[in-house]
């Protein structure tokens, strides 16, 4: 199936390779699922955002987006750059860098086929799909609300109190930065500067987090159904890059059964 973007005139912007590109750390953001990296890809495409290209890891680069992805070939068609010079350069690399962005979310990948071909009487390049790719999201940045039938839930454990005293709270979003959650525990204090350790949230076909938490803010709220409650907002603490990893991946969950409805 061939899906192809609407071209949109943007800024360039150059986007530089990350550090993990080719470190075995690279493992806790990468997405190896073909669903989530051809989700994550056709957003990219669709909202036409430009993709800085190295040849072999190099330091020259192409500015370029994605114009077609054909599943049924499993590969991309991408603009051609500007610069004949680079062009060949790319031809006849072995590796082929893609850095960009998305939601304000790094995305890198690298592919390892290439080709010139004619597309819509340009010139342009044929790629292959990439087998995985780095999406990594900065702390504090796109949080998505939670279901409202079924809403995540934090598991905190009270300090000072036995090791089964433990409160559980409805969280209202969620990113890699920390969570918001409705305040109205009779047995837990939301006071700013608060540190709650292992706590941990289900994140469903995902996988469990357990992760430490300190309240940042509270302010009252009203929810869709009337009901006036406090929001606090917790951030997460040295958050381990694994459970980072599995944040983003219930992100892209979520965004890909919002786009279905």
């Amino acid at each position: 199936m061939l899906h192809t973007s609407d071209q949109v005139t943007e800024e360039p912007t150059v986007f530089t390779p990350t550090q993990f590109s080719r470190e075995e750390m690279s493992e806790n953001f990468r997405i190896h699922s073909e669903i989530d990296i051809l989700f994550i890809l056709r957003g990219i495409m669709q909202t036409n955002s430009l993709i800085t290209l190295y040849p072999d890891y190099a330091s020259d680069f192409i500015l370029t987006s994605i114009l077609a992805i054909d599943t049924n070939k499993k590969e991309m068609v991408i603009d051609y750059g500007i610069d004949d010079k680079h062009c060949q350069k790319a031809l006849h690399s072995k590796a082929l860098v893609f850095v960009t962005t998305q939601n304000r979310v790094k995305i890198e990948f690298v592919c390892d086929q290439i080709r010139k071909i004619q597309y819509d009487g340009k010139d342009a390049f044929a790629v292959n799909i990439p087998k995985s790719l780095l999406r990594i999201q900065r702390r504090n940045h796109f949080r998505i609300t939670t279901p409202i039938a079924k809403p995540l839930k934090c598991v905190i454990p009270i300090p000072g109190k036995d090791a089964s005293t433990k409160a559980e709270v409805a969280l209202l979003d969620i990113s890699c930065g920390g969570i918001a959650v409705i305040d109205h525990h009779p047995i837990i204090d939301f006071d700013p500067g608060m540190i709650y350790s292992d706590c941990v949230i289900v994140l469903p076909e995902i996988g469990t987090i357990t992760v430490t938490i300190q309240v940042k803010n509270t302010y009252e709220i009203t929810l869709r159904n009337g009901q006036n409650c406090m929001r606090a907002g917790c951030q997460f603490i040295e958050l381990a890059a694994s459970m980072e990893a599995m944040i983003q991946r219930y992100i892209i969950k979520q965004e890909q059964i919002r786009k279905i409805k």
